[in-house]
């Protein structure tokens, strides 16, 4: 299974490489509607929006490398997860030469956390999916 995508997560001041395969934006809105008799109903949207993200990818087995930073395996992972609930957590995307692409920072919680052990690949890797509410993206608001 080859990742696509160039990701770091940071932990206060721990940076880790991730393993994507999937990267979901999702913006949920919250519009009012008010259903009037005989009429088409009243709808105004007071501008308020909630960002999240989703990420799909592999966690190794045993902590690894890329040459420059630190890939978590899943128990590394799952540590700092439960341990830093109080610190925001910082998710770059790379434009994929290393280098931080434009308006590409979102900063937030870890509202989900979740690893699969794939039978047949227990000695290489585990998939995980993990969701993020975050602030909107760095220069989108």
């Amino acid at each position: 299974m080859a990742a696509t995508l160039d990701i770091n997560i940071t932990f206060a001041s721990t940076v880790y490489a991730l393993q994507i395969d999937e990267l979901v934006v999702n913006i949920r809105r919250s519009p009012y509607s008010q259903g009037m008799y005989g009429r088409d109903p009243l709808i105004k949207d007071f501008g308020f929006g909630e960002p999240s993200v989703r990420l799909r990818g592999i966690l190794p087995v045993a902590d690894g490398s890329d040459g420059t930073r630190t890939i978590p395996s899943k128990d590394t992972l799952e540590d700092k997860v439960t341990d830093n609930f109080a610190d925001d957590i910082t998710l770059t995307i790379l434009d994929g030469s290393g280098a931080v692409g434009s308006n590409s920072t979102y900063v937030g919680k870890i509202s989900d956390f979740s690893a699969t052990l794939v039978p047949g690949k227990e000695t290489q890797y585990w998939t995980f999916t993990m969701s993020l509410v975050t602030k909107y993206r760095d220069s989108a608001a």
